[in-house]
């Protein structure tokens, strides 16, 4: 299994447009902020104070939950190569069990989540830092790693139920493009969830991704937010957290607790249903057998 890891994680990083393109949605959506939102967004918070320095690390920690969704399905995409290649018939053939085997693709792909979420929060953060004189408070460095390793977990399990149904390299591009293009969008950074119609706003609620986004906004902003709205109304703030996606609004606005539960659901119920196809192949593999 770890040899197995070790090997996607090689070709992974060795793969140099690969790596880029893996990426590239969440470069895309810092692109989009400078030229085209945050103006925008500055006129319509003027209000507040010390907009940008609120409104930079929202950015941020929607940046991060794209970056888990694109670099994990771009690292767990390795078994459907094989797949199509006659390898992952290889390493079936051998003592490894098929669990241990997918194991090694899923570990893979989380190593690769939580080193690509690093990458691209040092990246916006520096931008941010020159550019607006950004900072980020050390004290919430090791919640913000703890928070990219568990969304590294969850973002390669939906990626790896995605891929388990996936059979060729043609699907599995078309299938990549269509969700690194759409994970900008259901982490609410094109357009805050605030502006959209109530349909798209359940959308983005039902994705597990955009809970990843609260939770780093909430880490990110939480001091920022406090010294902001400390001259304005609880309500004000309340609204200004319902349009931005800093929690969301269901029944009441979601706890940390509860995004974080979303999360944690989201990875054993894809692992779950992965572990139930697999069990069911090997079945009617051996049944074949006989």
């Amino acid at each position: 299994m770890f040899s197995l890891m070790k090997r996607n994680l090689t070709l992974y990083f060795k793969d140099r447009s690969g790596l880029f393109f893996s990426i590239l949605s969440s470069l895309i959506v810092l692109g989009l902020y400078i030229v085209f939102l945050k103006n925008g967004m500055l006129k319509n918070w003027s209000e507040v104070p010390h907009t940008v320095k609120v409104l930079d690390p929202w950015l941020i920690g929607g940046m991060l939950s794209v970056t888990a969704t694109t670099t994990t399905l771009a690292g767990i995409n390795r078994l459907v190569k094989d797949r199509e290649q006659q390898q992952l018939q290889d390493f079936l053939i051998t003592p490894v069990k098929p669990f241990l085997i997918q194991l090694g693709y899923f570990l893979s792909a989380v190593v690769i989540g939580i080193i690509m979420q690093i990458i691209v929060f040092l990246t916006a953060w520096g931008y941010f830092a020159y550019s607006d004189n950004i900072e980020v408070e050390t004290n919430v460095f090791l919640p913000l790693l703890g928070l990219a390793i568990i969304n590294a977990f969850s973002a390669s399990a939906i990626s790896l139920l995605v891929v388990t149904f996936i059979k060729k390299l043609t699907t599995l591009s078309t299938v990549s493009s269509i969700i690194s293009t759409a994970s900008g969008f259901f982490s609410g950074i094109y357009i805050p969830i605030g502006s959209l119609p109530t349909f798209a706003q359940t959308l983005i609620k039902i994705y597990p991704g955009s809970y990843s986004a609260s939770l780093y906004r909430r880490l990110l902003m939480n001091n920022k937010l406090s010294s902001s709205f400390k001259h304005l109304s609880n309500n004000e703030l309340i609204d200004f957290k319902k349009q931005l996606g800093i929690g969301y609004q269901w029944q009441s606005m979601t706890s940390s607790t509860q995004e974080f539960s979303v999360l944690i659901i989201a990875l054993l119920a894809a692992l779950l249903i992965v572990a139930f196809k697999s069990f069911f192949e090997n079945r009617l593999r051996k049944d074949r057998r006989l």
